[in-house]
């Protein structure tokens, strides 16, 4: 196992599984930030999250302390790369694993949204990482599966509001060349490489889905991508999840929206954010009811925070980012290690994705460039 240097000096190495998550594995990474609880004396661990985090392999530990002090944890998340090949080579092939532990390393602080994490470490010669964050298992949880009720969806646009305007035009992201642009060449090339790898299995598998005009676009798709990554590239850009889904969020009471799954952050404009998750976290109903409100309460809460974003932008935004984001549902439902659930969960997102390209005219977008 590759091996990472803390700041105390000493090294660790980067675990390949839960197992090599130890009592004295924890105590090394967490000695800067916990050293008045003393050595982690016990951990017991079980994997979490089957079905939902997609990309990675999730462990919740119970953590007993030799001499526990006040804010030592009592439990925390690892989160390691996939053990499933191909979910592994696309958590890889997108950088979507050292663009997860650059934020956390590097802007993660910067805004609130984010979990908490302790430690984080990646050696790119193998793929394997790490990331050692907050235990959110208090907070409450919904279903992607069911959608996200529309009073949820009011409060995740909010917050998400709030962390754009944070970032708007790119303020605080100039310091940060790890972070790609929605139109980095070599991610749309990975994107469009892995979509067309999956789309013969889900046009074959899902057709009863895919009404004729979404099977002509999912077929000229790969080539479609450039020219939507770019619009969505343009300025004003903020800060973008990239992966803004049910599933990766967190609802604590009486405390603020918090999402965990950065992989895909990069520069981008607002709208790709806002699409995907009205477009695949939503039932169509909700969706196709509730979006023009929801995207005039998302401009006017970045109105709140002096920023601009004019109705004219922010609907064709919308519009195009909903088409890239079939991106989403096809490569997770055949390029991707899915159990029973996820496999629903991708079956159910190809459904709600192609509601919306269908209802919002977004099929012949990638024709007008």
């Amino acid at each position: 196992m590759a091996e990472v240097t803390l700041g105390s000096g000493g090294t660790v190495a980067i675990p390949r599984d839960g197992e090599a998550v130890t009592a004295g594995w924890l105590s090394a990474v967490l000695g800067a930030t916990h050293r008045d609880a003393g050595r982690v004396a016990e951990v017991a661990g079980e994997p979490v999250g089957a079905g939902v985090g997609l990309l990675g392999a999730l462990h919740r530990l119970d953590l007993h302390w030799d001499d526990p002090a006040a804010g030592a944890p009592a439990s925390l998340v690892v989160k390691l790369a996939s053990p499933g090949a191909m979910s592994r080579t696309v958590g890889i092939d997108l950088g979507m694993y050292r663009n997860e532990v650059d934020f956390y390393l590097h802007l993660a602080a910067d805004t609130v949204l984010a979990v908490g994490c302790h430690h984080a470490a990646m050696d790119d010669a193998t793929g394997d990482f790490v990331l050692v964050l907050d235990d959110l298992s208090a907070a409450a949880v919904l279903d992607q599966i069911e959608g996200c009720p529309p009073d949820r969806a009011a409060t995740v646009v909010a917050a998400l509001a709030g962390h754009h305007a944070t970032f708007w035009g790119g303020a605080g992201l100039e310091g940060h060349p790890w972070l790609r642009r929605v139109d980095d060449a070599a991610f749309v090339s990975a994107l469009a490489g892995a979509f067309a790898s999956a789309w013969p299995v889900v046009r074959e598998r899902d057709g009863d889905l895919l009404p004729a005009d979404v099977r002509d676009t999912g077929d000229r798709f790969p080539g479609l991508l450039p020219g939507l990554a770019a619009d969505l590239a343009g300025e004003p850009s903020t800060l973008s999840h990239g992966d803004l889904r049910l599933d990766n969020m967190f609802f604590p009471e009486g405390g603020s929206l918090t999402l965990c799954d950065w992989q895909l952050v990069d520069r981008s404009r607002g709208g790709r954010d806002l699409a995907y998750f009205l477009s695949q976290s939503l039932i169509p109903a909700h969706r196709a009811e509730h979006e023009r409100a929801l995207l005039a309460e998302y401009r006017g809460r970045l109105a709140d925070h002096g920023v601009d974003y004019p109705l004219g932008d922010a609907w064709r935004d919308y519009r195009v980012a909903t088409l890239f984001s079939f991106a989403y549902p096809v490569v997770a439902g055949a390029g991707l290690d899915l159990d029973d659930r996820a496999a629903r969960l991708a079956r159910v997102i190809l459904e709600r994705s192609v509601a919306a390209l269908v209802e919002l005219g977004c099929l012949t977008l990638g024709d007008t460039r």
